[in-house]
């Protein structure tokens, strides 16, 4: 009789089983494409600021006659236009002029992805304003014009920051770029999963 009656249960059980086992399945299922979804990677003011920074601590010259610093970038960002808009301390030299003038340069420029090395990159780079303090007015503006057509020319292109591999990848989920959205505190890159 207990035979009879645990043989005839075996099937509900059974049952029972591939059911519970089903359900946890579909819920770990459920969960594990939840995770494959877009998700976002926030660049803030800071972190370009530091960029800047670390990128053009480095002097460069225009057209080999002046030598010119930039330092202490201060980065603000216009969700309107989409632009970056920088402002720089600017140290000047040159064996032409007596001496080394101090001042600020004010920078802006549109920022697109480049998808092949991950990066943020500086487009349409224009100097807004080139100020050195106690220099006449003339050398000022011939400076200025200088300033504007190859400083522009040089920092077009400049990339301000790579995206981390480990923002990338996500156990064996592998993300790429898709958009890129300028916000009044930074920078939105929303990755999207490969498939």
């Amino acid at each position: 009789m207990r035979l009879t009656i645990s043989v005839r249960c075996m099937p509900k059980m059974v049952l029972q089983k591939v059911f519970y086992s089903l359900t946890i399945g579909l819920i770990v299922l459920s969960a594990g494409c939840a995770g494959l979804g877009n998700k976002t990677v926030n660049i803030t003011e800071a972190q370009i600021q530091q960029k800047l920074n670390e990128r053009l601590s480095v002097p460069f010259s225009l057209l080999k006659i002046f030598d010119m610093n930039l330092s202490n970038a201060l980065v603000t960002f216009d969700k309107t236009t989409g632009r970056m808009h920088t402002t720089f301390n600017t140290h000047l030299s040159s064996t032409l002029l007596e001496e080394a003038y101090d001042g600020k340069l004010a920078l802006s420029g549109k920022l697109r992805f480049d998808a092949p090395t991950q990066a943020v990159i500086l487009d349409e780079a224009e100097i807004e304003h080139f100020e050195l303090d106690g220099m006449q007015a003339k050398q000022t503006e011939m400076l200025n014009a200088l300033a504007k057509k190859l400083g522009s020319q040089m920092l077009n292109g400049l990339p301000l920051y790579t995206v981390k591999p480990q923002d990338l990848t996500i156990g064996n989920t592998h993300y790429q770029p898709k958009d890129l959205l300028v916000t009044d505190q930074g920078l939105q890159i929303t990755l999207t999963p490969q498939r």
